[in-house]
């Protein structure tokens, strides 16, 4: 049987603040996993129902889309996540970058991204 000793219950002091900005940041890397799962996931499932092959699915934009989102949201999230300011710096720098990149429609991103899946799938 469990018992709970009541006296021996430690109260979170008033003056100790609860951490948001770990809390925030890893939110948003398991969040930017979650999408890429998702979209993954979303896209096989069209390659078997509608007899599509992987080629046709990775050139449409909507399996781009959710990937660039992810990615932003994993630099992000890494940034805050990781102690060391030299490295928080590289993913946040790295998470600004393709923010920027990725609003700005560069063509040159999205052919190097169907490229890389490519090579995936072969």
């Amino acid at each position: 049987m469990w018992f709970i000793n009541i006296k021996e219950i430690k109260w979170v002091e008033m003056n100790e603040a609860f951490p948001w900005v770990e809390v925030l940041s890893a939110f948003l890397w398991i969040l930017g996993l979650a999408i890429i799962l998702s979209d993954f996931s979303y896209h096989d499932f069209l390659v078997h129902k509608k007899k599509l092959k992987w080629r046709e699915v990775i050139r449409s934009p909507g399996f781009l889309w959710p990937l660039k989102v992810a990615l932003v949201l994993i630099f992000f999230g890494l940034a805050g996540s990781i102690p060391s300011p030299f490295w928080g710096g590289i993913f946040g720098a790295a998470g600004f970058l393709s923010a920027v990149l990725f609003l700005k429609g560069e063509e040159k991103i999205n052919r190097w991204i169907k490229r890389k899946m490519r090579k995936l799938i072969k």
